[in-house]
Formats: structure tokens, sequence, C-alpha cells
């Protein structure tokens, strides 16, 4: 059973919280090449991701 703040083996507790003006100054880098703001950038989206991949599972199981 996964508790909240663990999703697929991610403890998602200890993932980075990006704000809006974060995740803009992120990206202007990633567009210059800047590979460790692409890092930074897709960690700080990785908790949105695994939470849409929770939601998904619950709804296949209620689905069977």
């Amino acid at each position: 059973m996964l508790n909240k703040v663990e999703i697929c083996g991610v403890n998602t507790s200890k993932l980075p919280l990006l704000n809006k003006e974060q995740k803009e100054e992120l990206l202007k880098k990633v567009k210059n090449g800047d590979e460790q703001a692409r890092t930074d950038f897709i960690n700080g989206n990785l908790r949105l991701v695994l939470s849409v991949i929770q939601r998904f599972m619950r709804k296949r199981r209620k689905c069977r």
C-alpha cells in the first residue's frame, strides 16, 4: 500500500517545490541549453507527474 508521500517508490516529500518564478527562470535557462537547469526543471515537475500516475492507478483499480 502506498502512503501519501510515496508514489511509485519515490518519496515525494523530498522532491523540490518550484514556484512560478522559479519555473520560468529554469525554463529560460533550459532554452539556452543549460543541462543542470533542465534536470532541476524535470525534478521540480516530477511530483505532478507522480500524482497523475497515482490518480490513474486508483481509477484503474475501481474499474476492475
